[in-house]
């Protein structure tokens, strides 16, 4: 790709780069320019390096960290993020780059990473896998650094965004793989290649515990408000839906079971098969409780994020209400009509009456929604293994970027 080694340009032609990304082990096949202002012209883009082979090593580190800000031409930018990928490992164990830069450059990648999988058509085996393969291969360079419990004062600063499904998924993923590195003598395991791989699937499922919800409408995913019976039932069978998806991609066991039974409840009472207590995998338990947690301290277009401590609270506590939501629940889920006939006798036209009547049930089915979302936050402690819960409290507890004390 020719490029010039001068160009004036007001900046929107260039993207910022830290030197410190570049890897003097692994030369790179982009030109690194530097900005400097020309007043009203705008700045002036001045090439410092387009062929490092040309230099020492030795020499090529310390420009590398004489160099303060640099930039490369957008035509590079895929070829930048390439090199990236490929070098992620020791971006992310260099100590002379902060954790903010570390995090953002993280998301960045594997946010590409996750939105390819849920693009790609899963109906073309081929496309899929090599989309599953850039999420493990992402995975294995960063396990190391997000299952380190330091790590987790760069993640605390996602915490309270928008809810969105792939950030969710990141977010879900690094954190089962903190929790598992931390607690990892429930597994069974110390040290080594083995709990390398123990992190690396647990991570791949939190990436990827969501992928079914490609198969849910659109109009039920992006929906503004409350689900109603219907829509809430639809949206439970993104488990199964993740689980068919992801079958023929040699996941492996440990993996596919945190993405299937994510959802099922302590009590019994969760989706897609109602296990309870010893029946649900172990796996599966961090991953339910990592998601709640994050889908608790998420905005919504129909409610605001909990405080980490708000959350919390709200998942070890005991449900004053839990027969009533249950009814609720069991209601949804057989989605049956609203238990109410309304009769309106004060409007002589038949049809206007009717379609009054059909409002008001239809406004009461609302408000029992309403009702069941308002229910489940007064505690979901029956959702979840109490011992593992207060793991998961005490192991992001460890974070100074997490205030939880009086929790329990």
């Amino acid at each position: 790709m020719d490029l010039q080694i001068e160009y004036f340009n007001d900046g929107t032609a260039f993207h910022e780069i830290d030197p410190l990304s570049i890897n003097p082990e692994n030369l790179i096949d982009f030109s690194i320019y530097e900005k400097q202002s020309c007043g009203t012209q705008g700045f002036r883009f001045r090439c410092l390096l387009v062929d490092s082979h040309s230099i020492p090593r030795q020499r090529l580190m310390e420009l590398l960290r004489f160099w303060k800000k640099v930039y490369i031409h957008k035509k590079q930018l895929k070829i930048y993020n390439e090199y990236l990928n490929n070098n992620l490992a020791y971006f992310l164990k260099h100590d002379e780059i902060d954790i903010v830069k570390k995090t953002e450059t993280l998301i960045d990648l594997s946010t590409d990473v996750v939105k390819e999988c849920f693009k790609t058509n899963f109906s073309i085996t081929k496309d899929f896998k090599k989309s599953i393969d850039n999420v493990q291969r992402l995975l294995a360079q960063a396990i190391e650094f997000i299952s380190d419990i330091n790590s987790l004062n760069g993640i605390a600063d996602l915490i309270g965004h928008d809810y969105e499904t792939h950030l969710h998924s990141i977010k879900v993923g690094w954190l089962m793989a903190t929790f598992i590195n931390a607690n990892r003598e429930l597994f069974g395991v110390q040290r080594g290649p083995e709990l390398k791989g123990l992190l690396l699937q647990a991570a791949v499922a939190g990436f990827l515990h969501d992928i079914g919800k490609i198969k849910i409408p659109q109009n039920i995913l992006g929906k503004k408000g409350k689900l109603d019976n219907l829509e809430y039932i639809i949206i439970q069978c993104h488990t199964a839906y993740s689980a068919s998806i992801l079958f023929d991609t040699g996941l492996s066991k440990f993996s596919m079971q945190a993405i299937l039974y994510h959802h099922e409840n302590e009590d019994g009472s969760g989706y897609p098969s109602g296990l309870g207590c010893e029946q649900i995998p172990l796996i599966a338990k961090v991953c339910h409780i990592v998601d709640v947690f994050d889908a608790l301290t998420s905005k919504r277009h129909y409610k605001e994020s909990k405080t980490p401590f708000e959350a919390l609270k709200i998942m070890i506590g005991e449900n004053p209400y839990l027969d009533t939501l249950k009814k609720f629940e069991q209601e949804a889920v057989e989605n049956k009509k609203t238990p109410l006939t309304a009769i309106v006798r004060d409007d002589y036209d038949i049809k206007l009456r009717r379609l009054r009547e059909k409002e008001i049930i239809e406004e009461e089915a609302k408000k029992r929604v309403e009702v069941r979302m308002k229910l489940r936050d007064k505690g979901m402690s029956h959702c979840f293994n109490k011992e593992l819960l207060k793991r998961f409290i005490h192991t992001i507890n460890q974070s100074e970027s997490f205030e939880l004390s009086g929790v329990l």
